[in-house]
């Protein structure tokens, strides 16, 4: 007879979140930190050691290393997708006063998960050699998200004499690149921390302020 495929466990997500907060949230830490750089260089070995638990506990949760990845790659996107909407849902109009809560929702978060961004961030780069998990359907969630967001807030708020879209373009573009510049000197920097973002928050705060002043009605 030929030999069998091994056998993958099936994971227990809903024992795994059922956990004490801190002792999850230590393993999901360990996990994004190790699969950031992604999936193929993560090591599960590194993973146990960070978080201080057992290769079988770990193994006891998830299954197997894929089924781990695919179900942070999900957690996360829960996590971004739920505050965002939450953010939605409270009906503020004014897009300049949106970003700036869309900054200190990004705060809030890596408060509790210091490197869900840089996570995020390597399973869009590295997206080949990962599990397949539909990360363009995600991004095109993300993307219709925004696009809802930008139609919901009040456009006459701009001055009459400006195309209210190409604004909201100059912005975003303008606020994306601030972002990837202030995470690749934090990443470089040994990662976050509260100095990084007092000082993303006050350029940020300055920006916003430039485009009041040049996009707004006085």
């Amino acid at each position: 007879m030929g030999r069998t495929a091994k056998q993958e466990r099936p994971a227990d997500i809903e024992k795994f979140m059922n956990l004490a907060p801190d002792k999850r949230d230590r393993m999901i830490n360990a996990a994004m930190k190790e699969f950031r750089y992604g999936y193929k260089k993560a090591s599960t070995d590194a993973i146990v050691k960070e978080a201080g638990i057992s290769k079988g506990l770990l193994y006891h949760y998830f299954g197997s290393k894929e089924q781990l990845y695919v179900f942070l790659i999900r957690h996360a996107t829960e996590l971004v997708h739920s505050g965002f909407y939450d953010m939605m849902n409270k009906g503020n109009q004014d897009i300049l006063d949106v970003f700036w809560q869309m900054a200190l929702l990004k705060k809030d978060l890596t408060d509790q998960y210091p490197y869900l961004y840089e996570f995020a961030s390597g399973a869009h780069v590295h997206r080949a050699d990962a599990p397949y998990i539909e990360i363009e359907r995600i991004e095109k969630e993300q993307e219709d998200a925004y696009e809802e967001l930008y139609t919901q807030c009040d456009a006459g708020l701009f001055r009459a004499d400006i195309d209210y879209k190409k604004a909201i373009d100059i912005i975003a573009y303008t606020l994306d690149s601030l972002i990837d510049g202030e995470e690749t000197k934090a990443i470089s920097e040994g990662g976050w921390n509260d100095a990084h973002y007092e000082q993303f928050l006050e350029s940020l705060r300055s920006y916003l302020d430039i485009f009041r002043v040049c996009f707004y009605k006085q």
